[in-house]
């Protein structure tokens, strides 16, 4: 598990984080990665590798955003939505996946993810993708 919370740089940028995002994904490189540029954006962003543990922290607290892989060691991206969505119904799932067909992101759709985007994605597109979930969230 990686555990990061946002805190700018700058002092006069400690503000309130953008928001929470749990990002799972089993290449452990990539959820590095991402987690640390997102930080640097004021996300405050936790990994894990597994559906598993993804539901175990969905259990502990409760994420904004989250950005799930579909194809996971033990319990599947899928697997994965649907039980996060029964612990927490309100948390946004954008699906993140090299491995996607449209089929798969329909599924995701219908299972209550908000979106899907292909590896390897453009960090401005999955930026703007959390955006929108953030104002979606807010109502705006």
């Amino acid at each position: 598990m990686i555990n990061t919370q946002a805190s700018p740089d700058k002092p006069e940028d400690r503000t309130k984080p953008l928001c929470s995002v749990l990002v799972v994904d089993d290449e452990k490189d990539f959820v590095q990665t991402l987690i640390k540029r997102l930080h640097r954006r004021g996300v405050a962003c936790e990994g894990v590798f597994t559906g598993e543990e993804a539901v175990e922290k969905i259990k502990e607290r409760k994420f904004d955003i989250v950005l799930l892989d579909m194809k996971l060691p033990g319990m599947d991206g899928n697997n994965t939505l649907i039980e996060i969505k029964k612990i927490r119904a309100d948390t946004q799932v954008i699906i993140l996946t090299g491995h996607a067909s449209a089929n798969e992101g329909l599924e995701g759709m219908k299972n209550g993810a908000i979106d899907y985007l292909m590896k390897p994605v453009e960090f401005e597109s999955l930026f703007e993708k959390l955006q929108k979930a953030v104002n979606k969230m807010n109502g705006s």
